[in-house]
C-alpha cells in the first residue's frame, strides 16, 4: 500500500464499523483524486468535484465513503476489476473495506471494534 492509501484507510477505519449494518456490510472508500473513485462517487453525489476541492484545501486526502450490500460491492468489483476475486463470507466481527485509490481496488477485513 502507498502512503496515500494507508492514510485513507487509517482515517476511515473507525467509521467503517459505524457506517455498516447487516444489509450494507461492505464499507467503500472512494479516493476523489482517483478517476475511477471519482466516477463512482459522482453517481451517488453530483457535487463531488466541489467537495474534493474543499477537502483538499484543508490539506486532507479527499474521499467519499458509502456502505454497500455484498452483492453490489461484488458487482462493482466485477465491472471495474474483472480479474478480482469477489468478497467472500466473513466473520461478523469484521468489516470488509474496499479502498479505491491510485487505479486499484484494495479489499481488507477490518475488526469491528
Amino acid at each position: 500500500m502507498t502512503t496515500r492509501q494507508t492514510a485513507l484507510l487509517d482515517y476511515h477505519r473507525d467509521l467503517a464499523a459505524f457506517a455498516t449494518n447487516p444489509k450494507h456490510p461492505v464499507f467503500v472508500i472512494l479516493d476523489l483524486d482517483d478517476s475511477v473513485g471519482f466516477e463512482i462517487a459522482s453517481h451517488f453525489q453530483t457535487n463531488c468535484g466541489e467537495k474534493r476541492d474543499t477537502i483538499k484545501d484543508t490539506g486532507a486526502y479527499p474521499a467519499f465513503t458509502l456502505a454497500l450490500p455484498v452483492k453490489d460491492a461484488n458487482a462493482m468489483l466485477a465491472q471495474e476489476w474483472p480479474n478480482a476475486k469477489p468478497i467472500p463470507s466473513f466473520p461478523q466481527n469484521m468489516v470488509p473495506v474496499m479502498l479505491i485509490s491510485e487505479g486499484r481496488c484494495l479489499v481488507a477485513l477490518v475488526p469491528r471494534e
